[in-house]
């Protein structure tokens, strides 16, 4: 039996108390799947590092085998000692970590030097830059990580940039979802993301006010930068058409996905978009103004890009909320979409070859 050390991004509190409502990231909502799907496996044994949170109470804590290591607030070198005793103490086979952090080319030579295998999950496009995606900063033990880690990346592009930029190879494997039927009765104009800036909230605002008879609904949580968060709220509280969210929870964000006929991204740059996946798994179209990860919006015909032109974004939606025989046709091909590439089981199956060489 192969032990298996899934490591949870500091922001996963949410998943793990249902009574927590601080904001959560793609990559811990991937990992927590991943976890979940692994431990149906008879032939592994899983174990999830998570931050020391005070109270851990949530709906799958029996498919679950938690360990709880440092607190956010310890020194660095002490976090450091944590993980490696856990590490020790546990002596897992293969580790997974998704997302830059100080840690990981550190983390990734010392399982170089214990003979365990560390895989490496890119969360976005700005990481293969060797740069951390919270604040645009220099990793400055990237390289490190890139010789001593089995290196997983969201698109083409990403892998090619590797390649390019380090000669380092990379495996492609796309986030994952369990994909269930495609439901109907869709009505809203969605968008969902943290309250940063490189999102571009500000842009769906004015999307709603310009399309003022249609309802749009806005999930977006606060960052770290406060003052902009409040900015945005204050101005949505003067779009009468926009239903403003904060806050919503992992077992809950399903069903926006679910009624929502129309999903928006305005983002400068991402990896593959979590919510993309949500998306097209309930067969949702997508508009975005920038990101089209390996042009599958235009190649599997499920939404369209704006290439970074909001009057295109603004007659693309129309088109997309007018065309009644356009939007089933997208809604189709999206859902068609996510069940060949995003499955959940198809990929975890994929990094069980990984972790099986």
């Amino acid at each position: 039996m192969r032990k298996v050390a899934i490591i949870f991004p500091k922001d996963s509190e949410a998943l793990f108390n249902k009574d927590s409502n601080r904001t959560f990231g793609g990559a811990s909502v991937q990992m927590y799947l991943i976890a979940k799907e692994m431990k149906t496996y008879k032939n592994l044994e899983v174990f999830s590092f998570i931050p020391d949170y005070k109270k851990i109470k949530f709906d799958d804590y029996k498919r679950f085998n938690i360990i709880k290591t440092f607190r956010e607030k310890d020194s660095i070198f002490k976090k450091a000692y944590i993980i490696k005793k856990k590490i020790n103490e546990i002596k897992p086979d293969v580790i997974i970590q998704h997302g830059l952090t100080p840690f990981s080319g550190i983390l990734a030579k010392y399982c170089t030097k214990k003979r365990i295998k560390f895989i490496f999950m890119f969360a976005s496009d700005k990481e293969v830059e060797g740069k951390y995606q919270s604040n645009g900063k220099k990793d400055y033990f990237f390289k490190i990580l890139l010789k001593n880690a089995v290196l997983i990346s969201q698109n083409n592009s990403q892998k090619e940039y590797i390649l390019k930029e380090y000669n380092a190879s990379s495996i492609i494997i796309y986030n994952g979802f369990p994909v269930n039927k495609k439901p109907k009765n869709k009505y809203n104009v969605l968008w969902v993301s943290r309250c940063d800036k490189l999102k571009n909230p500000e842009l769906f605002l004015d999307l709603a006010k310009y399309f003022k008879n249609k309802s749009f609904v806005m999930i977006c949580p606060e960052s770290s930068d406060k003052e902009f968060f409040y900015n945005i709220r204050e101005k949505v509280s003067h779009i009468k058409n926009l239903k403003f969210i904060s806050f919503v929870k992992f077992n809950d964000i399903n069903k926006y996905f679910i009624n929502s006929r129309i999903f928006v991204n305005t983002s400068d740059y991402e990896g593959f978009p979590q919510t993309f996946i949500q998306a097209t798994m309930n067969g949702t179209p997508i508009i975005s103004l920038n990101v089209n990860p390996n042009n599958f919006l235009d190649k599997y015909k499920c939404g369209f890009c704006a290439n970074g032109d909001l009057e295109l974004m603004k007659k693309q939606i129309s088109k997309l909320l007018g065309d009644r025989k356009l939007w089933a046709e997208m809604s189709n091909n999206a859902y068609k979409y996510a069940k060949e590439n995003h499955d959940l089981k198809k990929n975890v199956n994929i990094l069980l070859i990984i972790i099986k060489k």
